[in-house]
């Protein structure tokens, strides 16, 4: 499938992959928009206290991030960082769902 095909595919929830991400046991997914009440942002593992005590009492929300998530061997476990696309990942046409 074409890049533009997997736009699509991103925002009905599917995770994607081609050959070179599958080969690393990887795949791409579209974190879900997602509104974090301000009660739970002190509980968050993921914010430097910088940050929450900067958005102290507000709601936090996510929008429109695509995530890369490989398997890490030196780790033993899936990792997820932020994924942004190549020219070269743009014109593959090897997109599949995973």
């Amino acid at each position: 499938m074409k890049f533009s095909e997997v736009l699509d595919a991103l925002k009905d929830g599917e995770r994607l992959t081609n050959a070179t991400l599958s080969d690393m046991l990887a795949f791409i997914v579209r974190q879900v928009p997602h509104i974090v009440p301000a009660e739970v942002i002190p509980k968050m593992t993921s914010l430097p206290e910088s940050a929450k005590n900067h958005i102290k009492g507000e709601d936090l929300q996510y929008l429109d991030q695509v995530l890369l998530v490989y398997w890490s061997p030196m780790q033993g476990r899936y990792i997820a960082k932020q994924y942004t696309p190549t020219w070269g990942d743009i014109f593959r046409e090897d997109w599949t769902i995973a």
